[in-house]
């Protein structure tokens, strides 16, 4: 049977499984799949049986605390005092 694919975004407060997730933060399934059993990145997920899932919440705020530079730099953005 295929995979059906939904159309969902970062925005959803929603549980995707591991290929979903790999689309909305652009990065492979197999990543995914490596940083979990490694702990490389720690990106929370949620175990059902054998099945993986993450919460887009958890994803969107896994991205968030990635970026670099720019008025989002939070903590840089804090000491200059803006």
């Amino acid at each position: 049977m295929a995979a059906t694919i939904r159309n969902i975004s970062l925005d959803d407060n929603i549980i995707v499984d591991t290929f979903e997730a790999s689309i909305l933060i652009c990065t492979p399934e197999k990543s995914l799949i490596k940083w979990r059993s490694t702990g490389e990145h720690n990106i929370p997920f949620i175990k059902i049986g054998r099945n993986v899932r993450y919460r887009t919440k958890d994803l969107r705020e896994w991205i968030d605390a990635r970026v670099q530079g720019g008025i989002v730099d939070r903590k840089a953005a804090s000491r200059i005092g803006v």
